[in-house]
C-alpha cells in the first residue's frame, strides 16, 4: 500500500510591518477592556409583623426586619419599609438571630481503621515514625500540624450545609479533623456561596486534640500531653531565637525555619484562642491545665459529661463548648441486660441532659453544639431536654448565639439582630426550642433559604382581614371540600369551593347580598389573595394561621410563642442518686470534713516506727496531724472519740509499685526513652480501685509507667483521698521520680515476631540506650551552662525528655528500676555509678538475694513481690525467701502489689515476711509502710505512726498482719475515707437507686418505641476503668493475678466503651 504524500504548506506573501503592528493594537485593546460589570442587583428584604427576638431576653411582639445586600439595616417596631424591598410576612413567625455552631468539623466518608491500628492497649509494635523531620519544614510529627488551615478544605459539603440549615443554623466554626495539634479552624456562614463569600474569620483558632497517633508516637494519652507541652516550648523557643538572630546575625548559626512553630506563634502571643478537645470531664481539667502551664488562652470542646466536675472545671475559667448528644434509655429487655448495665451509665443518662443546665448554675461560659449528633436535625429536641431539666430558656439561645459569637470573636458581626450586623436569621413557626417549633427558613448573607415548607396549604383555621376586620376562616381537607367563614357570631358555609392544595376559590352569600368571591393562596403560615364583589370592587385579603390548627404529621395544637411542649420521654426532675460510702462514682462524693480533734482511745498501736507496738494507747489528731500518742490522753472539746479497745492501729499501707488510677495507657511504648511523658497528667481519681484500696488500708500509691522502655515516663505519687479530683490527689511533698525497666520487657521479648523494628532487642542494646540517654542529657546541660556563661548566643531547645534526664544527673528525680536478674541490676548499678548518680529503688528484684550486699553498698532499696515466681524465664530463680534474706543482709525492703487486686491485702503481703524468713512482726508491719515511704521520699511525712507526721491510719479488727483481720476505717489526713460500717448500711439505698434507674430506663425506653426510635444512640462517657482492669498484659508484664472483670465490662471493653 503506497503511503499517500503529506500535505505541503501553502506559501503566504509576506505582511506589511505596518499591517501587522495595527492588528497586534487591537488585539491588545481588546486584552486592556475592562471585564463586563457583575450584576449589582440590591438584595433588599424586609420581613414584616414578625414575633423578632433581637437578642435571648430581648422581644419585640411585632415588629420589622429590613435587610440591604447582606446586612441588617433597620429592626424595630415601627420601621418604615423601603419601597424596593421584597416583602415576607412574617405573621405568626418567629426570627431569631442566625444560630451559631462553635464546633463542626467536615463531614468524611467511614474509612476502615488503619493497618496496624489495633492490638493490645499499651503495645504498638507497628512502625514508629522517623525521629527527623519527614514532611519538609514542618514539625518531626504527622500528628503535629499547627499549620493546616481549614480555610484551605472549604466549602462544606453540600448535603452538610443543608442539615445544618435544617437545624437553625447560619454559622459555624468550621475545625480540621485527626492529629494532636491539627491546625486552624474558621468560621464561615452556612450559605452556598464560595468560601470566600462564606468566611468570616480565618484561622479562628488552633485545634488541638488528646488523641494517640496510629501505630506510632504517641501512643498513650500522656504522650499526647507531652506532645503538646513540648510544641508549646518548640514555639516559645522559635520565637526567641528567630529574634536573637535578626538582632545580631553576625557571629549567630541562623535558626531553622519551621512552619509548624511559626504557626504556632498567634497562640503563644495570645492573638489566638487554642482549643481543646476532650473525650471525658478529666480531660477538661487536663486541658486547661496544660494551657495554664503554656500561658496561653483556651476554650475546650467538652463531652457533655462536665456535670460530674463542675465545680472544678469553673475555677479554670476556661469556655466550653457542649455537646447534647445525650444517651438514649438503653435497652434493660432482657433480664442479663438489666442486671449488667453499669449502675455509673444509668446514672449518666438519668442526668447528662442536666449537663447545659449544671454549667449554667456554675457560672460557666459554654456555647452548645450539634457536634456529635447523629442526625442534626435532633439538635432543637435536645436542647429542649436541656431546658426541661432546669436550663433557662434564654440561656439556651445564648448559647447557640451571643456566646458563641463572643468565643468565636465575631460579635461585631453576628449574635443579634442589629443594625450593621450580618443578615443571618433564623425564622421559625413556634417557639424555637418547642417540640411543635420548625424552622422555616434561615437567612445567610440576606440571602433566604428555605428549610420546611407547609404542604397544608390552603388547609387549616385562619384569621382572615379586609376593610380593618377580622373573621375566622375554616378550610377542610380538599376530601371533604368544606369551606366556613365565622362573621360575628354567625357562621357562613361556602359554595362553589374548589381547593387545589395552596389555593382556595369559593363563594359566600349572605341573604340577598351580593355574593363575596374569595381567592386566596396560602402558604406557610400567610394566607393572601382578593374578596370580589360584583358591581361592587375589590379588596386585598391577608390572613394568619391560627395556632390551633393540627399541625404536619399529627394532631395536636401548635404552641404558641413562649410555651413549650415537654418532651415526652424526659422527666423533668432526674433521680438523685443517695451519697453514701461506698458509692461507685468519685466524683459524687464530698470531700470528708476534717475534725479539730480525733482521738482514737485504747488501741493497740503498730507505730512503724522507733516506739515498736504499744498497747492499751491512745492517737490524738489535730488538724490533720498526729499530735499526740500515749495511755488516757485527754480529749479536746469537740473531738471525735472513736473506742478502739480490742482494735488495732496501722499507719496507712504505701504502695510502692502500683498501676490502679492510670487513664490512658500505663505505658508508652513507640521508643525506648519516653521520660517525657507524665503519670501526673492522666491520674484516674475516678478509679473505683482507690475506694477498693482504701478497704485494705491502703492510703498512698507509687503511680508508675509500664516497663516496656529501658527508660520510661516520670511517676506519680498519689494520696488515696476518694471523691477529691487528679490534681487533689497528688502527693506535693514526694520527690519526683521516674521508671526504668530491665530485661525482657524494654527489650520485647514478648511481643512477637513483628516486634523487631525498635531498638533495643538485647540485654546489651537496654544497657547502651540507658548510656546514650545520659550522655545525651550531660551535653544538653553544656549547652545550657554555655548559653548562661554568654558564650552561645542562642538557646538550647528546651527538650522535655532531656530536662527529665537532666533531673536524674543531678539526683533530683529518683529512679525506680523494674529488674529481675542480678547481672542487670550489676550493670545498672555500675552504669548510675559511673555518672555519679544512685538507683533508688529496684522494683520486682527477684534475684536481689543474690547482689543484696552489693544493693546495701550502693544505697537501693529493693521492692519485691512476696512469693510470685515462675511466671517468665527470666524469674526462674526466684524465691520466697527474697525479701527475708535482702532485709537481713542491710537493704531497705519493702513489698508491692503491682496489682489492683493484690494492693487490697498488702497487709498480708506483709506478713509473708514472717512465713518466709521469720522477720520479726514489728519489721515486717514495716515492709508496707515505712520502707516503701523510705523508697518514695516521704518517710519524713508518713509510714509511720509518730507525732508530728500525717494522720495517714487505719483501724483493724485485729492483726493488721491476720488474714483474718478486717480494717474498719482508714483516714488520710485527719479525714475518714472508709469506714466499713458506713459502707455496709448505704448499699440498700445504693440498691434502690439502682432498681429506681432501671425502671425509669425500660418506661422511657418503650416511649421512645412509641415514637418510632430504636433507643441506643446518643454519647456515652468512657468508662473510668483502669487498664489493668481489662487487660492482664497492659503493663508491659505479664500478668499474674487478674482482677475480677464483669460481663458487662467486657462487652463494654468490646465495644470499644472502656476509655482509651
Amino acid at each position: 500500500m503506497s503511503t499517500p504524500p503529506r500535505p505541503q504548506p501553502v506559501a503566504r506573501p509576506a505582511e506589511c510591518p505596518v499591517r501587522a503592528l495595527a492588528r497586534l493594537g487591537a488585539v491588545l485593546s481588546l486584552l486592556l477592556l475592562p471585564a463586563p460589570a457583575r450584576a449589582a442587583t440590591p438584595r433588599v428584604h424586609a420581613i414584616v409583623g414578625a414575633r423578632i427576638v433581637v437578642a435571648p431576653g430581648q422581644v419585640i411582639p411585632s415588629g420589622t426586619i429590613v435587610m440591604r445586600d447582606g446586612i441588617i439595616v433597620a429592626v424595630g417596631a415601627g420601621v418604615q419599609v423601603p419601597a424596593d424591598a421584597r416583602i415576607w410576612e412574617g405573621d405568626s413567625l418567629t426570627v431569631y438571630p442566625g444560630l451559631i455552631d462553635a464546633f463542626v468539623t467536615p463531614a468524611e466518608p467511614k474509612r476502615p481503621p488503619a493497618a496496624g491500628a489495633g492490638g493490645p492497649p499499651g503495645r504498638r509494635p507497628q512502625t514508629l515514625e522517623p525521629l527527623g523531620p519527614p514532611r519538609g519544614a514542618a514539625s518531626a510529627l504527622s500528628s503535629v500540624t499547627p499549620e493546616a488551615r481549614v480555610v484551605e478544605t472549604l466549602p462544606l459539603p453540600q448535603a452538610q450545609l443543608d442539615a445544618l440549615r435544617g437545624a437553625g443554623f447560619a454559622a459555624a466554626q468550621v475545625a480540621p479533623g485527626g492529629g494532636i495539634v491539627r491546625g486552624q479552624s474558621a468560621v464561615v456562614g452556612l450559605g452556598d456561596g464560595t468560601p470566600n463569600d462564606n468566611l468570616l474569620r480565618a484561622d479562628a483558632a488552633q485545634v488541638i486534640s488528646l488523641e494517640t497517633a496510629r501505630g506510632g508516637y504517641p501512643g498513650s494519652l500522656m504522650g499526647a500531653i507531652a506532645v503538646i507541652r513540648q510544641a508549646f516550648l518548640d514555639a516559645t523557643w522559635y520565637r526567641a531565637a528567630r529574634l536573637a538572630y535578626e538582632r545580631s546575625p553576625v557571629g549567630t548559626e541562623r535558626p531553622e525555619l519551621n512552619v509548624s512553630w511559626q504557626a504556632l506563634q498567634p497562640v503563644i502571643a495570645g492573638r489566638q484562642t487554642a482549643l481543646f478537645l476532650a473525650d471525658e470531664m478529666l480531660e477538661v481539667l487536663r486541658a486547661a491545665a496544660i494551657a495554664r502551664e503554656a500561658g496561653v488562652g483556651a476554650q475546650v470542646v467538652g463531652a457533655g459529661d462536665e456535670y460530674k466536675r463542675v465545680k472544678e472545671i469553673a475555677a479554670t475559667r476556661v469556655p466550653l463548648v457542649v455537646p447534647v448528644d445525650f444517651p438514649d434509655p438503653p435497652d434493660l429487655r432482657d433480664a442479663a441486660d438489666a442486671i449488667e448495665v453499669d449502675t455509673d451509665r444509668l446514672r449518666h443518662w438519668n442526668e447528662a441532659p442536666g449537663n447545659p443546665a449544671a454549667l449554667a448554675r456554675a457560672g460557666i461560659t459554654f456555647a452548645l453544639t450539634a457536634n456529635g449528633l447523629e442526625d442534626v436535625g435532633d439538635f432543637r429536641a435536645r436542647v429542649a431536654r436541656a431546658i426541661a431539666r432546669g436550663l433557662r430558656a434564654d440561656a439556651a439561645l445564648a448559647a447557640v448565639t451571643t456566646t458563641p459569637a463572643e468565643m468565636l470573636g465575631v460579635s461585631n458581626r453576628l449574635g443579634t439582630l442589629a443594625r450593621g450586623k450580618i443578615a443571618n436569621l433564623t425564622v421559625t413557626r413556634g417557639e424555637l426550642f418547642s417540640d411543635s417549633g420548625k424552622v422555616r427558613e434561615v437567612w445567610v448573607d440576606g440571602n433566604r433559604y428555605e428549610v420546611s415548607r407547609d404542604e397544608r396549604g390552603a388547609k387549616g383555621t385562619w384569621s382572615i382581614g379586609w376593610d380593618h376586620a377580622r373573621h375566622t376562616l375554616l378550610v377542610a381537607a380538599e376530601k371533604d371540600t368544606t369551606v366556613k367563614l365565622v362573621v360575628g357570631g354567625d357562621t357562613l358555609s361556602a359554595t362553589g369551593v374548589r381547593l387545589d392544595g395552596r389555593r382556595a376559590r369559593f363563594t359566600i352569600t349572605r341573604g340577598a347580598e351580593p355574593p363575596e368571591i374569595f381567592d386566596l393562596r396560602g402558604e406557610n403560615d400567610v394566607l393572601r389573595g382578593t374578596l370580589s364583589v360584583p358591581g361592587v370592587g375589590a379588596h386585598e385579603v391577608r390572613g394568619a394561621r391560627l395556632p390551633d390548627a393540627e399541625p404536619e404529621g399529627g394532631k395536636g395544637g401548635d404552641s404558641r410563642p413562649g410555651t413549650r411542649a415537654p418532651h415526652a420521654a424526659e422527666s423533668s426532675t432526674p433521680l438523685e442518686t443517695p451519697v453514701v460510702m461506698g458509692n461507685s462514682e468519685a466524683w459524687r462524693m464530698p470531700v470528708p470534713k476534717q475534725p479539730a480533734a480525733v482521738l482514737v482511745r485504747n488501741a493497740t498501736l503498730w507505730t512503724a516506727g522507733p516506739r515498736g507496738t504499744l498497747r492499751g494507747t491512745d492517737l490524738l489528731v489535730r488538724g490533720g496531724r498526729i499530735a499526740a500518742i500515749g495511755p488516757r490522753l485527754q480529749a479536746p472539746a469537740h473531738a471525735v472519740v472513736i473506742d478502739a479497745t480490742g482494735k488495732h492501729v496501722a499507719p496507712g499501707i504505701v504502695d510502692e509499685h502500683s498501676h490502679s488510677a492510670i487513664l490512658g495507657n500505663v505505658n508508652e511504648c513507640t521508643h525506648s526513652v519516653t521520660c517525657e511523658v507524665r503519670i501526673q497528667d492522666v491520674v484516674n481519681s475516678e478509679s473505683i480501685n482507690i475506694y477498693r484500696q482504701l478497704a485494705g488500708g491502703t492510703t498512698i500509691m507509687h503511680l508508675l509507667h509500664g516497663s516496656c522502655n529501658a527508660i520510661g515516663g516520670q511517676c506519680a505519687v498519689i494520696k488515696n483521698k476518694w471523691g477529691e479530683p487528679p490534681d487533689r490527689l497528688l502527693f506535693a511533698a514526694a520527690p519526683p521520680t521516674v521508671k526504668f525497666a530491665l530485661g525482657e520487657n524494654p527489650k520485647q521479648s514478648n511481643w512477637g515476631a513483628e516486634a523487631s523494628d525498635r531498638y533495643p532487642q538485647s540485654r546489651a542494646g537496654v544497657e547502651e540506650v540507658i548510656r546514650d540517654a545520659f550522655t545525651r542529657a550531660r551535653d544538653d546541660q553544656a549547652q545550657w551552662a554555655e548559653f548562661r556563661a554568654h558564650r552561645r548566643p542562642l538557646p538550647p531547645r528546651r527538650d522535655l525528655q532531656l530536662e527529665a534526664l537532666s533531673e536524674i544527673l543531678a539526683g533530683k528525680r529518683i529512679v525506680h528500676c523494674h529488674s529481675y536478674r542480678q547481672d542487670e541490676i550489676l550493670t545498672l548499678m555500675r552504669l548510675a555509678e559511673a555518672y555519679g548518680i544512685r538507683i533508688g529503688t529496684f522494683t520486682h528484684v527477684l534475684e536481689g538475694y543474690k547482689v543484696a550486699d552489693e544493693m546495701a553498698s550502693h544505697g537501693a532499696i529493693g521492692s519485691a513481690f512476696s512469693d510470685w515466681w515462675a511466671y517468665k524465664f527470666e524469674v526462674i530463680d526466684a524465691i520466697p525467701y527474697n525479701g527475708y534474706l535482702m532485709w537481713d543482709r542491710g537493704v531497705t525492703v519493702c513489698y508491692n502489689s503491682d496489682s489492683n487486686d493484690l494492693a487490697r491485702r498488702l497487709n498480708t503481703e506483709a506478713a509473708k515476711a514472717i512465713k518466709y524468713g521469720g522477720v520479726p512482726p514489728e519489721e515486717a508491719i514495716k515492709f508496707v509502710t515505712i520502707n516503701p515511704a523510705i523508697s518514695l521520699g516521704i518517710e519524713r511525712r508518713v509510714g509511720s505512726l509518730e507525732v508530728g507526721k500525717d494522720a495517714d491510719f487505719s483501724i483493724w479488727s485485729g492483726s493488721p498482719l491476720s488474714p483474718y483481720s478486717r480494717c474498719e476505717q482508714t483516714w488520710i489526713e485527719g479525714r475518714k475515707y472508709f469506714d466499713r460500717a458506713e459502707d455496709l448500711a448505704g448499699r440498700a439505698a445504693l440498691a434502690a437507686e439502682r432498681d429506681s434507674l432501671v425502671a425509669r430506663a425500660k418506661s422511657a425506653r418503650e416511649q421512645e418505641k412509641g415514637k418510632g426510635k430504636d433507643g441506643g444512640g446518643g454519647k456515652w462517657p468512657p468508662r473510668y476503668l483502669d487498664e489493668t482492669d481489662l487487660s492482664g498484659n497492659a503493663c508491659g508484664h505479664e500478668a499474674r493475678l487478674l482482677p475480677f472483670v464483669s460481663e458487662a465490662e467486657r462487652r463494654a471493653l468490646q465495644r470499644g466503651e472502656a476509655g482509651r
